[in-house]
Parts: C-alpha cells; structure tokens; sequence
C-alpha cells in the first residue's frame, strides 16, 4: 500500500501530474480490465496524493502512486522533434525518404557500421555513410561528384545552419532523388580500390640550393652535413 503522503509529497504529484496528463498505465495488480497498455488522462489528484482518470476503457479507477505501474506519455510534437526526413540510398536501388531520428546510433544501423561524414555541393546537405565500407567489402552504390564510389547504404540529411542534422527540405529532397535515381553497378575491383594522390607542391624558389637548405642538407656555409 501507499501509506500516508505528507502534503509536500502531495503537492509534488499535484506539480507533475497537472489535469489533462496523457498517462499510459504499466500494470495495475488484481484488475482484469485494466490492461497493462491502457491510456488515460488524469482528471484531479486528491489530497491522499491519488491520480483520478479518465481511461479510454470508460473506468475511472484512481492510480496510486508507488503502488500502481504507470508513465507519462510525451505529447506528439514532442516525439515527433526529434525526427528528420532524410534520403536513404541502398546499392542497387531506387533511392527513398524516410524518417529517422535524429540520432547516431540510428544512422549506424542504416548503414550498417559506424558513420562516416562527407560534405555534398548542395549547399546546407550532407550525407554518412558507413566509414568502412570499402574494407568491409560492402557493394558498390554510388559514385560521387569527386570520383570516389561509396560502398553500401548512406543516408543524406540537411544541417540546420548550426552544424546540426536537420530534415531535407522538398528542394534538397527532389534534387538527391534525381541525382541517385538510377542504381550503379561496380565490380568489386572498382568499388574497393583505394586512390591516394599525393602533391608536391612546387618550391617557392628556384634555387635548388635553397631548397636543399630547407630540407637540411645544407648547412649555413652551403657545404653538405656529415
């Protein structure tokens, strides 16, 4: 049983379970009508700390706090902040928006690893992909602006101008479908070869004897060091 609730125990139910709380209950012992799953809204909360409801099953039985199993139900626009649309692109298909949310973790399942960001020319649009796909062996998909081919599924989402993910507008959205509508095909030699291009840019002088100064093996009279 609950037991006797002093009034400032009271009033701190009163403070989190105002009139019109959405309340989705655990388990309520000894009552076959009221399944664990069933959702209410609070009416009042007595003095005895009881929270009186209005449950979508017709009954008004009160719950009774840590006695009875219950939770909160966040409202809608609350869930529903923190997802994104973004453009799913999977080897060998069509691409195609879906919500997700705006997590990590929940782009790592996506594309099957851990996430690898790469900017994109869109302006404000990026996409991740998983960051070892080529080592994985994962199959080619697409190739990109810059000549590389990303292997296995990435996503594409926005950034909200603050360096945050955020939902593809209708704009961005219908600009990467197009761009990856049609599936890629790459053997796997061509999907998983690595290209390292090194540049050496040219000396600003074209002494060679300052160059070979720079690099040390020069010393201050112009003689080489032992």
């Amino acid at each position: 049983m609950q037991g006797f609730l002093k009034p400032y125990q009271v009033e701190q139910i009163k403070k989190k379970y105002p009139p019109g709380t959405r309340i989705q209950l655990d388990h309520m012992g000894g009552e076959r009508d009221m399944p664990d799953g069933l959702q209410g809204v609070v009416k009042h909360i007595d003095d005895q700390g009881q929270l009186h409801m209005a449950w979508q099953n017709g009954r008004s039985l009160a719950l009774i706090p840590n006695e009875d199993q219950f939770h909160i139900i966040q409202p809608e626009q609350k869930q529903e902040e923190n997802l994104i649309r973004v453009l799913v692109v999977e080897p060998g298909k069509a691409p195609y928006a879906k919500q997700i949310e705006n997590d990590y973790r929940a782009m790592q399942r996506l594309v099957d690893g851990c996430i690898e960001f790469v900017p994109l020319p869109e302006p404000d649009c990026h996409l991740y992909c998983n960051d070892e796909g080529k080592l994985d062996g994962l199959p080619g998909n697409r190739r990109m602006d810059h000549g590389d081919i990303i292997c296995g599924t990435f996503i594409i989402c926005a950034d909200d101008g603050e360096g945050n993910d955020a939902s593809l507008n209708d704009k961005q959205l219908q600009y990467y479908t197009e761009r990856f509508q049609e599936p890629e095909q790459y053997t796997d030699e061509e999907a998983h070869h690595f290209e390292y291009e090194i540049r050496v840019m040219p000396p600003a002088s074209n002494d060679m004897e300052d160059v070979l100064r720079m690099l040390g093996f020069l010393g201050g009279n112009d003689d080489m060091e032992r």
